[in-house]
């Protein structure tokens, strides 16, 4: 699960800034060296396998990150392959739109962000597109540069596989 979370992190484009934890059902997994008791009992996320989680077809989990602009993904196992993969996995396989800056200010905050940035005449506009990056669109999601990113994670996985942290 400390490897999906990861996963998620990319492909959104965030940097792994704030505390997250997924919740299957009642029980809540997180990293354990970064909550506090508050919570109750959590299952240290580096301690849970994927397969433990997503078990079988239509097994579902939400995972929040970011409890201050409450970013909630509701992820379902939709099918398990059979067959073996030739391709470096993950790999993303397609994708709509670009995903919310971090610190954006949760849904409503980046509704308000797209606003600005699809209106050059806003007052906003220019300090706007200088914190997002002048390059951010939030009509195109960059697959390219996600699976970019999610090769170099791999190789991190590997790494830390082999004894290094991540």
């Amino acid at each position: 699960m400390y490897e999906l979370h990861h996963i998620i992190q990319v492909v959104m484009g965030w940097t792994n800034s704030h505390l997250y934890q997924f919740n299957v059902g009642e029980q809540v997994i997180a990293d354990t060296r970064l909550v506090d008791d508050e919570l109750g009992p959590v299952k240290d996320v580096k301690g849970v396998m994927v397969t433990q989680v997503f078990s079988k077809v239509g097994n579902t989990v939400t995972y929040e990150y970011d409890f201050g602009d409450g970013w909630m993904h509701h992820l379902e196992l939709v099918e398990i392959s059979t067959h073996t993969v030739d391709e470096v996995l993950p790999q993303i396989i397609g994708g709509e739109n670009a995903c919310p800056p971090e610190d954006c200010g949760g849904t409503y905050g980046y509704k308000e962000l797209k606003e600005i940035l699809m209106n050059p005449e806003h007052p906003e506009y220019k300090s706007t597109k200088k914190w997002v990056d002048s390059k951010f669109d939030p009509m195109v999601c960059d697959l390219k540069t996600i699976q970019q990113k999610l090769g170099k994670l791999r190789k991190l996985i590997d790494e830390y596989e082999e004894g290094y942290n991540l």
